[in-house]
């Protein structure tokens, strides 16, 4: 089954994106990704992936790996 993840074209949280595209391509599912304008290139947001939010928040370790080795949706191409 092919599954239809949106996202914005920035400032998207690697844990809602990484951790259900692991979870749904583990039970054999497809994710297409789709984002507000064609030919856009996703972009998380990056204070969550270095963890400079605040001087605390940050994504976990687990989602961030996932995003940054797995997850294609770093990898588009806009």
């Amino acid at each position: 089954m092919r599954v239809l993840m949106p996202l914005p074209d920035r400032d998207f949280d690697v844990t809602e994106v990484a951790v259900p595209w692991r979870e749904l391509t583990r039970a054999g599912h497809q994710v297409v990704f789709a984002t507000e304008r064609a030919g856009t290139r996703p972009a998380a947001d990056p204070r969550l992936l270095t963890g400079v939010l605040f001087g605390q928040l940050g994504a976990e370790a687990e989602p961030w790996l996932r995003y940054s080795d797995a997850c294609p949706v770093h990898q588009l191409q806009g």
